[in-house]
C-alpha cells in the first residue's frame, strides 16, 4: 500500500470510519446538488419518459 505509514500516525479505528463517512457525505452532497440544481435529474428519477422527435423522412432519390 503506498500511504501505509499513515496508520503509524491515525489509528485505523478512527481513519476508516472517517475515510467512509466523507465518502457518503461527498456523495449525498453531489446528488442533493444534482437534484437542487438540474431539471432532467429529477425527471428521470420520477421516471418520466422522454419525447423523442420523431426521424425526418428519408428524401426520395433522384430519377436517372
Amino acid at each position: 500500500m503506498i500511504y501505509g505509514k499513515i496508520w503509524c500516525v491515525v489509528k485505523p479505528s478512527v481513519g476508516i470510519p472517517l475515510l467512509l463517512g466523507a465518502v457518503a457525505v461527498g456523495s449525498f452532497a453531489v446528488h442533493y446538488a444534482l437534484l437542487t440544481h438540474t431539471t432532467w435529474l429529477p425527471k428521470y428519477y420520477a421516471g418520466a419518459t422522454a419525447k423523442v422527435a420523431a426521424p425526418a423522412a428519408a428524401p426520395a432519390e433522384a430519377p436517372k
